[in-house]
Order: structure tokens, then C-alpha cells, then sequence
């Protein structure tokens, strides 16, 4: 009898979490996309009073596209310092999940994170450029996500051009929250830059960058995401961590 109890508590749980796949881990892309007429606008909000503001649409069944903008010292008495560029972000799917084999897309987005160095024509942590990744759901609980990539990014100004990898994880709870941790290698961000040709700006320091973040599922369409970047403190001006607050609205025309 207590083996039907558990199998029937395990079936319920699993049901909670709505079908929502995550197109997005926390500054890393999965194999989840946006099915056609689905759209996604986010708010995030990072240091030095920065807003980014960005939105995705799902233009076919396979394809998707989005752009994104942003300014740092948008909230109080200093002039904005907007970006130099609007991003770009596409995204095609190759393969279907399947039950034994993972999603697998490739895509480009040039949105890094945090704030922008025009000089050095890059973000605190370089955006992912071309990448290929696969994704793999298991019902487990609710749902059970794994995800690996690689990607090359074009922010190369301090010469450091290697190929990198990342690797992620997702766990939803009941129907409200999603628990989310990343880890990229950064071994494109971890040489020793030319320090007269490129200012103070500081490289990694090789620990990788480790994210985490708690998504928070108010409805189907709204979502609030606490992340926390750079745990490691692999920046030199990390204190703790980079926290973040991102803010998702899901529609479909």
C-alpha cells in the first residue's frame, strides 16, 4: 500500500509544474525555444543602475529571433550611458527532445552581461556569440532539466579567442518555483590582457563563471527571476556575488 501512496504522491508532484521550457538558463541558452506566435519581453535590472530590456518571438515552429538594449546610471542623477548597439539573438532548433535523445540547437546572441566597455567593445562577462547546445527534460519530481553547449564569442578585443563551454541544470518545484545553476568555463575570458591597450579593465581570473538563480512563477505568463552571477568571483570586482533582477512576460498573437 505505501508503494502506491509514493508512486501517487510522485505522479502529483510531477504534474504541478505548468509546460514551460526554458529558452534561457541565466545568461546561458538552452535548446528551448519559443513556439511560432509565442513572444517573451524581459526587465533586467543589474549594477551601477543598469536596464536591459529585450524581447523574443517565435517567428516559425523551429526558429527564433529576438533583440535587447540597454544603459547603465538609468535610475538616479547621472546621464545614462547607453549602449553603443542593439543586440541581436537568434535561435533554430535541429532535433526535437525525444525519450532517448536531447533537443539540439544552434543559435547566436551577441547580449552579454552587465555593463558595457565601449572601448573594449564588450560586457562584464562576454556574450555567447555562435553556440551549439542540447537540452534533456526528465519528469522527476516536475520537471528535471540538463543542458550543455559550446560557443564561440565575437567580443575579442583582448585577443583571448578560444572556443568555450558551459554546462546547466534546472529544477522546478511544485508550480511556482524553478531552481536554476550554470557554470561556463570562461576559457575565453581568462588571458592576461594588455593593460596599456586596454585600459584598467580586468579578464577573469580562470574560475569559470557560476550562476544561480530562483525563478518565481506568479502565472503562466509572469515570471520574476533573483539571480546571483559570478559566484566564484572570478572578476576581481566581485563582492560576493552579482546579483540581478530580471522580470519575464510570456504572451502569444
Amino acid at each position: 500500500m505505501k508503494k502506491y501512496i509514493i508512486l501517487t504522491l510522485i505522479l502529483f508532484c510531477s504534474s504541478l509544474i505548468t509546460a514551460y521550457e526554458l529558452n534561457m538558463l541565466i545568461d546561458n541558452p538552452t535548446a528551448g525555444i519559443l513556439q511560432r506566435g509565442e513572444a517573451e519581453i524581459s526587465a533586467k535590472l543589474y549594477k551601477n543602475n543598469g536596464l536591459n530590456l529585450g524581447t523574443r518571438i517565435g517567428l516559425f515552429p523551429r526558429f527564433m529571433f529576438g533583440v535587447n538594449y540597454g544603459a547603465e546610471q538609468v535610475v538616479g542623477n547621472q546621464e545614462p550611458d547607453w549602449h553603443d548597439r542593439v543586440e541581436f539573438n537568434a535561435k533554430f532548433r535541429i532535433m526535437d527532445e525525444s525519450y532517448n535523445f536531447p533537443a539540439i540547437a544552434i543559435g547566436y546572441d551577441s547580449q552579454g552581461h552587465g555593463n558595457y566597455y565601449k572601448d573594449l567593445k564588450r560586457y562584464d562577462i562576454k556574450s555567447k556569440g555562435v553556440y551549439l547546445v542540447l537540452s534533456k527534460n526528465y519528469a522527476f519530481l516536475g520537471n528535471l532539466g540538463f543542458h550543455l553547449g559550446a560557443n564561440y564569442s565575437l567580443e575579442d578585443e583582448d585577443k583571448d579567442e578560444d572556443p568555450n563551454f558551459y554546462a546547466g541544470v534546472d529544477k522546478s518545484i511544485g508550480d511556482v518555483l524553478v531552481l536554476i545553476g550554470e557554470y561556463d568555463l570562461a576559457w575565453n575570458d581568462n588571458d592576461n590582457w594588455d593593460q596599456q591597450t586596454m585600459g584598467d579593465a580586468l579578464n577573469g581570473l580562470g574560475k569559470g563563471y557560476l550562476n544561480a538563480s530562483l525563478d518565481i512563477h506568479f502565472t503562466d505568463y509572469l515570471v520574476l527571476k533573483l539571480s546571483m552571477y559570478d559566484i566564484l568571483r572570478n572578476r576581481r570586482d566581485t563582492k560576493g556575488c552579482d546579483r540581478t533582477l530580471t522580470l519575464l512576460y510570456f504572451m502569444t498573437f
